[in-house]
């Protein structure tokens, strides 16, 4: 039976020429090592489907992300991750080979496409089918490269975009078109992930260590991080936990929330300002809570994977009020109170989830687990494909 849902490709790019001027048994090294990284972070709601020399596809079905921007934030810290692994692959070798020399030349691109697929179960993997399916691989071989100078991307295709509602983030791609006998032209949105590296290098990070708390709540939601963490962000179901009446937004960047934002708690007619400082999906934010007379306190929540990334552990660290001293001897007084106000809100969104996931409103789907032989294939077919080129 078919589903509908988003089909979505990480390729590991320049491994045909890295492989011929390199030492093969370096080499494949190199290669399994990103491999099992991408396996690595390809978590729900992402299931992966099969291993491709060297891509990995997986797919979620359409009710999976409560906000389009978490397959961003997906694909964003994944590429992350991969740089990161790359760096150190050179930094930790003293291996002068060709094969370790030219390790900067691997880079990573993405196509996400939105559409419909049947499983169809073989005796290693969960196989995706369908003509979506098939136009998703069609787009691995592109001109993006040439005609953007885009190495390392995101790509997305106009059904992707409109699914995820992502329309205003999409303002600051590079428009690209592919045509395809019998498919015709598709149009697809492409995002340099060089940028978001060189972000990731410069932002500061803005945290509330446990030490330094005020006090701190925890909770733990069976659901992986990126589906708890769409809980706690969106303004719907932030202000079931702050048990306000709605949560206006303002300052979005590009459509979507990010260092900068501002939420607003609204109180009837009073709306507390909530300032986002810093933006770490899926591992916590930071944000600057108004207080009563005139003070301030940092609050830092953060998502850590428990049960194998099946649930996750929600720790919400209230770092000391600051500012007004008459303000903060009067908070001296209520420390208990707002706790026990928050802890209710906390309590109240962690029923929302639970009741959403049992009645489907949500999924978390099992993570799939890739024997070391499935990656070993992978391996084997992509150098007997690039030896072959």
């Amino acid at each position: 039976m078919a589903e509908h849902g988003y089909i979505v490709i990480a390729d590991i790019t320049g491994y045909t020429a890295f492989l011929s001027s390199s030492e093969l048994e370096h080499a494949e090294d190199s290669l399994r090592s990103l491999i099992n990284l991408l396996i690595e972070q390809t978590k729900p709601p992402l299931v992966i489907s099969r291993l491709q020399g060297d891509a990995v596809i997986s797919y979620a079905p359409q009710a999976s992300f409560l906000q389009g921007q978490t397959m961003v934030e997906i694909l964003e810290n994944t590429y992350v991750a991969f740089r990161q692994a790359r760096e150190r692959m050179q930094l930790n070798t003293t291996c002068t080979c060709a094969a370790c020399r030219n390790i900067p030349n691997l880079d990573l691109k993405f196509l996400v496409h939105y559409g419909s697929y049947v499983l169809q179960q073989t005796p290693m993997y969960q196989e995706l089918v369908g003509n979506d399916v098939n136009l998703t691989h069609r787009l691995l071989k592109n001109r993006i490269t040439e005609r953007t100078r885009i190495k390392a991307y995101a790509a997305y295709t106009e059904a992707a975009v409109e699914a995820l509602g992502i329309r205003d983030f999409c303002m600051d791609m590079s428009q690209h078109t592919e045509s395809y006998e019998h498919l015709g032209e598709v149009l697809l949105y492409v995002q340099d992930l060089q940028r978001v590296w060189e972000r990731e290098r410069e932002r500061r990070r803005v945290f509330v260590e446990p030490a330094d708390a005020w006090f701190t709540l925890e909770s733990e939601i069976p659901a992986p991080a990126p589906l708890v963490w769409d809980y706690f962000t969106k303004p719907e179901y932030r202000a079931i936990m702050m048990e306000a009446d709605s949560m206006p937004m303002e300052n979005r960047i590009q459509g979507r929330t990010a260092a900068g934002t501002i939420y607003y708690c609204a109180h009837g007619d009073a709306r507390v300002r909530h300032a986002v400082l810093d933006w770490r999906p899926f591992d916590y934010y930071t944000f600057e809570s108004e207080m009563p007379m005139g003070t301030m306190a940092l609050v830092s929540v953060r998502f850590i994977e428990v049960q194998g990334g099946q649930a996750t552990r929600v720790l919400g660290i209230c770092g000391k009020p600051e500012g007004n001293l008459l303000g903060r001897g009067v908070l001296a007084m209520m420390r208990s109170n707002v706790r026990k106000e928050i802890q209710r809100g906390l309590v109240a969104l962690r029923e929302t989830i639970l009741h959403e996931l049992e009645s489907g409103v949500a999924l978390r789907p099992q993570p799939v687990r890739v024997p070391e032989e499935q990656v070993a294939a992978a391996v084997n077919a992509s150098v007997a494909e690039s030896l072959a080129t």
